[in-house]
């Protein structure tokens, strides 16, 4: 995960966490563990504006959050974690 991703993670749970702390606990779990399976499945989820952006995004869906992240050779780099009711195109690189 870079530092950008990492940092929307923590943002992501510390806005759940005002609300209900084992909301937040279970949607950090279920975004974690989706994540975990990319190195099995890397290709499995569609790509995402191709040629609008300076990467070839995929995105993965996890419950109201968008995760996007590029497949390399030797590597997956997991680079935004945003809710889906985000202007998303105002995030990516």
């Amino acid at each position: 995960m870079l530092p950008r991703a990492v940092q929307d993670l923590e943002d992501v749970i510390d806005y759940l966490s005002q609300f209900y702390a084992s909301t937040a606990i279970k949607q950090y779990d279920r975004i974690v563990s989706k994540i975990q399976e990319l190195p099995h499945f890397p290709h499995k989820y569609e790509e995402y504006g191709a040629g609008h952006y300076r990467f070839s995004y995929r995105r993965m869906v996890v419950d109201d959050y968008l995760v996007f992240y590029v497949v390399l050779d030797d590597a997956i780099e997991i680079h935004r974690i945003l809710h889906g009711k985000r202007d998303i195109r105002r995030y990516l690189d």
